[in-house]
């Protein structure tokens, strides 16, 4: 009698084919989101070169590099509180952004000001542009719209400086306005080498209602300082202050970031702003200072209002941190137009020294 074969697999079987898929497809998912990171991470790269280049032809221009925020009136010729125009703003001819170049009105400041200059600059600085937005970091252009920061270097700031800053950006200032704090940076003035100064870095954009779960956002302590930082600091460098009142200051910035839990408001502490616009010219907007190195694990938030003003605008910031997606650091622009990764590990006095440009420090390729 014969017996009729059956096809199939068994139990057993079936369940060492599912365990093999599995073992495959954990094997094989992180290969291909390092893939895809890699390839977010060199569209980044691509973008913060084009800051470079935009940079270099800038000077070839003008002789000298933009103003990190410049000083413009508002309809009734009073010069504008915060709103000034960015860097960015001043390179959207080199950047193949002629256009809106053209359709901003440089008379007046960027907006938000008053509804004047709101209505007449509001169609610029709410433009997404894909070379101000690292594809590494998602919220990028879907919150606030600019991941890339230009450099004052080791300064510390509170409001706007009187004298210049150590970094490649000057600043505006009604303080001095023969040629101080608001005098644009040539490449004159690189004594430390502009492949040793930092011009550009990427910092991620701030989330709402993340609180101190998200690295992109920020903190204003509510009272002020203890440390007396408005009256002890201001437009001074790192360099120039005791690390023991450095230690204090980061150390009273820390211990305000943990009481702001994810959910905590804006207006009560804490800062979700980071990155809001490319267009203003201001800290935590479009400006950062080297003083704390990128995805620090000692210092997580992105920038520190030592002031005592819980519901401020944040680019009255003292410290404004570059930060990233890309696993172990971030993406830099130096003076000479190259863009390099600097380890979360750097040193910090090295840190410093890449974000001053005249300082004489003489700083190994290997150091970082």
């Amino acid at each position: 009698m014969k017996t009729r074969s059956r096809s199939g697999f068994t139990l057993i079987e079936l369940l060492v084919v599912i365990s093999i898929i599995a073992v495959l497809i954990a094997l094989l998912l992180p290969a291909v989101q390092a893939a895809r990171e890699a390839a977010r991470r060199m569209q980044c790269v691509n973008n913060m070169k084009q800051i470079g280049l935009a940079l270099q032809n800038y000077h070839s221009t003008a002789n000298s590099f933009p103003m990190g925020s410049s000083l413009n009136y508002t309809p009734s010729y009073a010069f504008g509180g915060w709103a000034n125009w960015s860097v960015h703003a001043l390179l959207l001819p080199y950047l193949e952004q002629a256009p809106l170049y053209n359709a901003a009105n440089f008379n007046y400041d960027a907006g938000l000001d008053d509804s004047v200059t709101d209505a007449t600059n509001s169609t610029v600085y709410l433009t997404r542009i894909g070379s101000f937005l690292c594809p590494s970091d998602g919220p990028a252009g879907a919150t606030n719209i600019n991941s890339y920061r230009g450099s004052i270097g080791t300064t510390v700031v509170q409001g706007i400086p009187a004298k210049q800053v150590s970094g490649m950006f000057s600043m505006s200032s009604l303080k001095n306005n023969y040629g101080g704090a608001n005098a644009s940076i040539g490449l004159n003035m690189v004594t430390d080498g502009t492949s040793n100064t930092i011009t550009f870095g990427e910092a991620i954009v701030g989330v709402a209602g993340q609180g101190n779960a998200y690295r992109g956002n920020g903190i204003s302590l509510s009272a002020k300082s203890s440390t007396n930082f408005q009256k002890d600091w201001d437009g001074q460098d790192v360099q120039q202050k005791p690390a023991t009142s450095l230690a204090a200051a980061l150390s009273e910035c820390n211990a305000f970031w943990q009481t702001k839990p994810p959910g905590s408001s804006w207006g009560s502490g804490m800062k979700e702003r980071g990155g809001w616009f490319w267009a203003l010219g201001g800290r935590t907007f479009t400006l950062f200072n080297t003083v704390i190195p990128p995805n620090s694990n000692d210092y997580r938030w992105n920038h520190c209002y030592l002031g005592g003003c819980a519901g401020c605008v944040p680019n009255e910031a003292q410290f404004v941190n570059a930060s990233s997606f890309h696993p172990g650091g971030a993406n830099f622009v130096f003076g000479d137009a190259s863009v390099r990764f600097i380890k979360s590990s750097v040193n910090m006095t090295t840190y410093w020294a890449l974000g001053t440009r005249a300082y004489g420090e003489v700083i190994s390729s290997d150091s970082y």
